[in-house]
């Protein structure tokens, strides 16, 4: 087994209390039991020593090309009803679990099983896990997008808790309606320093949770890009907020682009920074090289003092023969990098592709 997990990720000391890890944008790390992780729509929680990862299981069917339809790779085929994904397990499919792992140095990796299993919620479309610690009441909390069918209203956001990180979460918030101007959609939780949690979602509205992380408390800012997009993630660095959202991309091969905005504090001023993600070429909108990360982004999430994106390389099983199932699309690891500006916040440097990401693994943290 460990022959096999070094194919994927690799250890060295770093003499500087910390180990190296190389995570691997063409290959997904095995669990224990030497299977690829299961894959789907991402979110990332530290919590003490250990890094947590939830998965929407997006199922076995295999990919769908649509970069040669009428609108291209993003598109899902939608403008051709019924769709292939309508077909089985897919991202827009009534079967979907969230999975958890969890790492402590991402060589070995631990396959926790389902964190919302099917009779943990309603039946129906479930998107986008995300999981924070609430350190007040002690309970995981995992908010998500659901939906009673594809082609009706959203039911809104539901929240699952549970006393441990790989739960069986259980519902207990549904048909939960945000405030502001932004639409049911892709969304990321952020937990400040001082504890406070914000919630925010495509539109794009910024929302303090209350203290349970259970329920809005109110509206606080907003913000707009220059194009739609979706998939926010904020985190803080140096006193300065941040948020990442890429261009609309539904299942899409070949990713989507990384907005950067910034901000003193959730509320606002933000700012546009730039797109940090696009090759810089003419966009063509079927053709599956556009982005530099061929991935959409799900979290960003802290190793020691480093800033890593982590996204979703969609349908990048096609390539396989067979075509590999949609569970198994490759992820994207990426270390956020800053430009100093004499005055104002650091900027976002450009992302560039690699095969490999080296981080420093921390060997203890304080909680």
């Amino acid at each position: 087994m460990a022959s096999r997990l070094m194919l994927a990720f690799a250890l060295a000391p770093s003499g500087t209390g910390a180990t190296l890890a190389a995570l691997s944008n063409v290959a997904l790390p095995l669990d224990q039991n030497g299977q690829k992780l299961i894959t789907g729509e991402a979110s990332a929680m530290v919590h003490g020593s250990e890094y947590w990862f939830y998965f929407n299981d997006w199922g076995s069917c295999p990919g769908v090309d649509c970069c040669d339809s009428e609108l291209g790779c993003a598109s899902c085929c939608f403008e051709d009803p019924p769709h292939p994904m309508d077909q089985c397990q897919s991202s827009y499919g009534y079967n979907h679990t969230v999975q958890a792992y969890v790492t402590r140095d991402f060589v070995s990796w631990q396959n926790m099983g389902q964190a919302l299993p099917l009779s943990s919620r309603f039946p129906g479309v479930e998107f986008r896990p995300c999981v924070v610690y609430n350190a007040k009441t002690r309970l995981f909390v995992m908010w998500y997008e659901d939906r009673a069918h594809l082609h009706t209203t959203p039911r809104e956001y539901c929240v699952a808790t549970s006393p441990t990180p790989e739960g069986p979460f259980q519902t207990v918030a549904t048909n939960l309606t945000m405030p502001g101007w932004g639409r049911v959609g892709d969304f990321d939780i952020f937990v400040d320093d001082d504890g406070a949690a914000y919630h925010v979602r495509t539109g794009f509205d910024i929302v303090r949770l209350d203290e349970n992380f259970t329920g809005p408390a109110e509206h606080v800012g907003f913000f707009q890009t220059p194009n739609a997009s979706e998939g926010p993630s904020m985190f803080k660095r140096h006193g300065t907020y941040y948020v990442t959202a890429g261009t609309d991309c539904c299942a899409c091969i070949g990713g989507s682009s990384i907005f950067v905005l910034s901000a003193p504090s959730p509320e606002g001023p933000w700012t546009y920074q730039g797109d940090v993600g696009s090759n810089p070429t003419p966009f063509d909108a079927h053709s599956k090289d556009n982005y530099v990360t061929k991935a959409q982004g799900s979290s960003v999430f802290r190793i020691g003092d480093q800033l890593i994106y982590l996204g979703n390389q969609w349908n990048s099983g096609l390539s396989e023969s067979p075509p590999g199932p949609r569970q198994h699309d490759l992820l994207y690891w990426g270390l956020i990098g800053f430009e100093t500006q004499e005055s104002g916040p650091d900027n976002i440097a450009q992302f560039v592709w690699n095969d490999t990401l080296v981080v420093d693994v921390p060997n203890t943290r304080i909680v």
